[in-house]
């Protein structure tokens, strides 16, 4: 029986380990976001940690090979991570406030929020192993049976918490149920009636806490609504726009950058700057009827386009959680001339190759940190080209700078995509006045397969003055980015 126990022990807690990572990236999102350095910071700590907690394990089984001591580890982990969970929000909003940089802030988040339980996590499997061996002779199979079941918990927590847990509820109530399972591990693995009781008791009372965070939510929490997708943690909040005074809602998914915002008054109308620039699609192409729309977020655009053009629109968003949200909270209808593919923009254009389009319209780079790198390379370039007809335009936004330190990124796409287009044109949408060159900001790139041959007119008059006229020399030591090679978080560390 004792045999069954361990076996349970290993396989559950390598299910809950990677559950409370996967959950533990969305704890973070609200603060920090979900760029590759948060998840790295967050993945090398917890490595971390269980390597520091497998030696500890180890050295302490061989000195009390005790199911008790295993039982009050599993207790102690349980706990740690129930308050943990229960006041992510407070420590998380005290390490923002440090003011530290991105990758000072992401650690010391993953520090103080999973180290202290992923140590205790990792002293787990050895002490499993050491209580159940029993024959030297036998020891091979038995250390290797263990090992196979904790990875395969590893394997059902990581489907189960991508696939379906982190979908239906809060992150921090799952961290929390995880720690009433660990609490549960506890009472299977002590021996003495009094110490199962009040196992079982310490684990009622976290399933309570966790239902409780359920419906009344976490002290501390962000302002907004919160809401968690399969790709991301949205926050749904409302301000006065100081230009106008207008109230405006917004959609965050990445705290360094808004995604999308809508004048309550008024749910068509732009209210981002950088989003009027889209426009221009008309300017170069007046007969543009067919539009390809490459990120939804908040529908801000295509909710514009179909108020103020008779257009058949393709939109294509990763994220069904993010086009509810906007159908929720957006005012996003259905409306016959608009088809909405729920996929990757890449993905999307690698199927429809054969597909044309007056004009392709880009907003997939949702900060200056967040970039899905293919959608970057000369690779995309070339499928985008292959998609538009030959007086068609591409209209891409990216948050860089023309140049300096922050333009990296900027740079090694103007490279690929010059390798299809015979026309780059740059539009600061802040300024073009080369005074602004090295400040971060929307650019906008317009890229066409000829000529331009468009007249100026008053109505594109205000975007057009915002052009690049200086002579642009992409930067000689940034690459062109390839499918093979885009670096896109060499340059997106120096934000």
């Amino acid at each position: 029986m004792i045999q069954l126990r361990l076996q349970i022990t290993a396989f559950l807690t390598g299910a809950v380990t990677m559950i409370i990572e996967l959950a533990g990236s969305r704890l973070t999102a609200p603060r920090f976001g979900t760029s590759l350095i948060v998840w790295t910071a967050l993945i090398g700590v917890i490595m971390m940690s269980l390597c520091l907690g497998n030696w500890l394990g180890g050295s302490l089984a061989d000195k009390r090979p005790e199911s008790k001591l295993l039982g009050r580890i599993l207790m102690l982990s349980a706990m740690i991570t129930a308050l943990t969970a229960w006041w992510s929000n407070y420590i998380l909003t005290a390490i923002q406030d440090l003011g530290l940089n991105l990758y000072l802030s992401s650690v010391l988040a993953s520090l103080a929020l999973f180290a202290p339980s992923s140590i205790l996590l990792g002293m787990v499997s050895p002490f499993v192993a050491r209580l159940a061996v029993k024959e030297v002779s036998k020891s091979g199979s038995v250390v290797g049976k263990l090992s196979a079941l904790n990875s395969a918990g590893s394997i059902m927590g990581t489907f189960m918490g991508g696939f379906v847990l982190i979908s239906l509820f809060p992150s921090a109530v799952i961290i929390m149920a995880c720690a009433s399972v660990l609490a549960l591990l506890s009472v299977l693995i002590y021996t003495g009636a009094w110490r199962k009781i009040l196992a079982l008791l310490a684990a009622l009372s976290v399933s309570w806490l966790s239902h409780w965070a359920l419906v009344n939510g976490l002290p501390f929490a962000p302002i907004g609504e919160q809401i968690e997708t399969r790709y991301n943690h949205i926050t749904v909040a409302e301000s006065i726009d100081r230009r106008n005074g207008r109230r405006v809602r917004v959609m965050v998914t990445d705290p360094s950058a808004t995604q999308s915002l809508m004048y309550l008054d008024s749910p068509a109308e732009l209210v981002s700057e950088y989003t009027k620039f889209y426009d221009l699609a008309f300017h170069f192409k007046p007969d543009a009827k067919r539009v390809l729309m490459l990120g939804g977020g908040g529908y801000s655009v295509p909710k514009h386009l179909l108020s103020t053009r008779s257009v058949s629109l393709d939109v294509v968003e990763l994220d069904p959680g993010m086009t509810e949200a906007a159908r929720k909270y957006f005012a996003l209808e259905d409306n016959p001339a608009m088809t909405i593919y729920h996929e990757d923009a890449r993905t999307f254009l690698n199927r429809h190759r054969g597909e044309q389009y007056d004009a392709i319209l880009m907003d997939t780079f949702s900060s200056a940190v967040v970039i899905p790198f293919q959608l970057t390379t000369v690779e995309a370039g070339k499928l985008l080209h292959s998609m538009l007809k030959p007086d068609g335009v591409l209209i891409v936004n990216i948050i860089s700078s023309v140049y300096g330190s922050k333009a990296g990124v900027f740079h090694g796409l103007y490279k690929a995509f010059n390798q299809s287009f015979d026309t780059m044109m740059i539009f600061p949408a802040v300024a073009s006045d080369s005074r602004y060159a090295y400040a971060l900001q929307n650019i906008i790139l317009v890229a066409m397969n000829g000529a331009v041959t468009s007249t100026p007119s008053e109505e594109y008059k205000a975007l057009l003055s915002h052009q690049w006229l200086e002579q642009f020399t992409p930067d000689a030591e940034v690459p062109t980015f390839r499918d093979e090679f885009a670096p896109v978080e060499r340059y997106t560390l120096l934000q």
